[in-house]
């Protein structure tokens, strides 16, 4: 009996062990991803935020209906290739588990709204809601306010009204059949809250020599903190309350030393070292008390990464989705993280609109985030980079 039972809990040992490598694998493809794309939207705005998660799930969701080369384009672009048609068992059990933490309010959620009387694949319909928990349901083309509203509600009513009116009017036409819609919120409180006394106004310097006046977050305590002298960056983890999310704050020596941490996330190795070899210490923290906001439409970043085919109207295979000829006519993102005393919030949504023809001890050392700093809040289990930014004042 005893022999038998060690050999089940080794199966089982490496069916868990199975399951959380196909995760890391996910992470690693959404990572990659997400750095290339950082490439294309970020590198020109002084502060920005965008949610990989809800960009890479909503094209990984799309791409079920893609055939030929266009199937081809998305999955190399996304980083997917390697795991074949597993990648959407894999999300599904991501997707399980996000909306099912505790310690942090986290909600995805997905949604397919397609124009009335217009065929689609079953298969399709069934693989996203198998997959992707999708909901399906019509564009209402004579809603009040128009059709945009109904989508801009539930966008609204997943993010708890952190993203609102994500399609501007006009956004659906006569030629829009379908819109992809993928949602994420995110509520987590710090596991050490900073005291609200302590946030202070304080300079923070930008590029070129410019200082502005920012709210500074002031705490003494033992944080987890990588000093990496060879890439010349500093990182500090801060962890929600249950520690399995974090957002991490890469922070660059120089204060003009931005432009070279963006060059190193170029490097998927060098992104997945950010995480590591943290170690506990005792310093004198100042993070700045932030909101940002986002829009971002993706159709020349994407093209620009190599999903070329499923933007144009004659050349674009969505024959899983519809037999009708269709092409991805816009992606566009939204995400808002705000950054404060006790915790984060952050929420993001991405529509892909298919058309016809986001008494003390003395610190002994100092991680003071006053210049420009690279962010993310990341999944740590998993390693899912929910969100990503910068800020620079």
């Amino acid at each position: 009996m005893m022999i038998t039972y060690a050999v089940i809990v080794a199966i089982i040992g490496q069916l868990v062990s199975a399951d959380l490598q196909q995760q890391l694998a996910l992470s690693s493809a959404s990572s990659d991803f997400s750095q290339r794309l950082y490439q294309k939207v970020a590198l020109d705005k002084p502060s920005i935020v965008y949610s990989p998660y809800s960009i890479h799930s909503a094209l990984t969701m799309t791409s079920l209906g893609a055939r030929g080369d266009t199937a081809t384009e998305m999955k190399n672009t996304l980083s997917i290739t390697s795991l074949g048609n597993s990648v959407h068992a894999i999300y599904k059990e991501l997707i399980q588990q996000i909306n099912s933490v505790t310690d942090v309010e986290l909600n995805t959620a997905n949604a397919i709204f397609v124009k009335p009387n217009f065929q689609i694949v079953p298969k399709f319909t069934q693989d996203t809601s198998e997959f992707y928990s999708a909901q399906t349901a019509n564009i209402d083309l004579s809603a009040d306010g128009g059709p945009e509203k109904p989508i801009n509600d539930f966008v609204a009513n997943k993010t708890k009204n952190i993203i609102q009116n994500i399609l501007p009017p006009g956004t659906i036409d006569s030629n829009t059949v379908m819109l992809l819609v993928n949602t994420i919120f995110f509520n987590g409180t710090w596991r050490a809250p900073f005291e609200a006394h302590r946030t202070v106004s304080q300079d923070f310097k930008q590029l070129r020599g410019a200082v502005k006046q920012v709210q500074m977050m002031n705490a003494d305590r033992y944080v987890n903190i990588k000093r990496d002298a060879v890439n010349k960056v500093d990182v500090a983890e801060l962890p929600f309350k249950g520690g399995r999310f974090s957002m991490y704050i890469a922070l660059p020596r120089a204060v003009d030393g931005i432009t070279d941490l963006e060059q190193l996330l170029v490097q998927p190795e060098k992104v997945k070292q950010l995480f590591t070899g943290l170690s506990s210490v005792r310093v004198q923290l100042s993070i700045p008390k932030f909101k940002t906001e986002t829009t971002l439409s993706l159709n020349t970043p994407l093209k620009d990464m190599g999903i070329r085919k499923a933007f144009i109207s004659n050349a674009a295979n969505f024959s899983g989705i519809t037999s009708a000829q269709v092409f991805i006519s816009q992606v566009l993102h939204k995400a808002v993280i705000e950054v404060k005393e006790t915790g984060t919030v952050a929420a993001a949504a991405t529509v892909i609109g298919v058309s016809l023809t986001s008494v003390q001890l003395p610190p002994t050392q100092a991680f003071i985030a006053d210049h420009p700093f690279v962010y993310f809040l990341r999944d740590n289990q998993t390693g899912q980079i929910l969100f990503q930014g910068k800020f620079s004042g």
